[in-house]
């Protein structure tokens, strides 16, 4: 059975704009620590150990780390495009010929949209609205397992040292979901992030991430 700090030490590793009000002290270490009883379903009893573990916690923080993640916020860029349909079809040969057809038809140079992710059991296809009509001339229907439309997609470029700092993703889908922002897909390509969002929270997604700018 995991100890109450382990317990304490994942809990904060996965909250990291929790955890950055306590390492900038604009949280209460009693509150924090009654919080953490109540969703880590401990009692009264244990609240003082709950208390020394966050204050190990903070302790032990990689402060290097921290100041290396407030470096890379600092200096990001974001590019952002709507009306983004994705598509999930189904993973066999056929459909894989189809998107090499389609992949012919989109226009690169023209800023069309085009991202494939092919998982275990099926095939996500991300493109622009205006292409849809294209799609379904070279798809069948029953290909169509499922159709998302009315989307936007955040894309998130890091300097090329991001990728040796860890946290980067855990503090982006973090502050979004504080922000009650739906994160419908995620993916990177480091050192860019994608993130597809609905088209009427891109505006409330773009306010989170650029208060992570001034907050880091």
């Amino acid at each position: 059975m995991t100890s109450i700090a382990g317990r304490v030490k994942e809990y904060l590793d996965t909250n990291f704009i929790i955890t950055s009000c306590l390492l900038m002290n604009i949280i209460s270490l009693r509150a924090l620590s009654r919080h953490l009883c109540k969703v880590l379903d401990l009692t009264e009893k244990n609240l003082n150990a709950v208390m020394s573990a966050i204050r190990r916690y903070k302790q032990e923080n990689k402060i290097k780390e921290t100041h290396k993640t407030k470096n890379v916020f600092s200096d990001i860029s974001i590019k952002t495009k709507d009306n983004i349909v994705d598509i999930y079809l189904p993973k066999n040969k056929s459909v894989q010929e189809n998107i090499i057809k389609f992949n012919s038809v989109i226009d690169f140079e023209k800023g069309d949209l085009l991202r494939i992710i092919q998982a275990e059991q099926g095939i996500k296809v991300i493109i622009d609205e205006k292409n849809l009509n294209k799609f379904s001339e070279i798809f069948s229907k029953k290909d169509f397992l499922s159709i998302d439309k009315n989307l936007a997609e955040i894309n998130i470029q890091f300097s090329p040292e991001s990728i040796y700092i860890k946290g980067i993703v855990s503090v982006i889908s973090s502050s979004l979901n504080a922000g009650n922002v739906n994160i419908l897909e995620i993916m990177s390509s480091a050192p860019e992030l994608i993130i597809l969002v609905a088209n009427n929270d891109l505006i409330k997604s773009l306010n989170t991430l650029n208060n992570l700018k001034e907050i880091y």
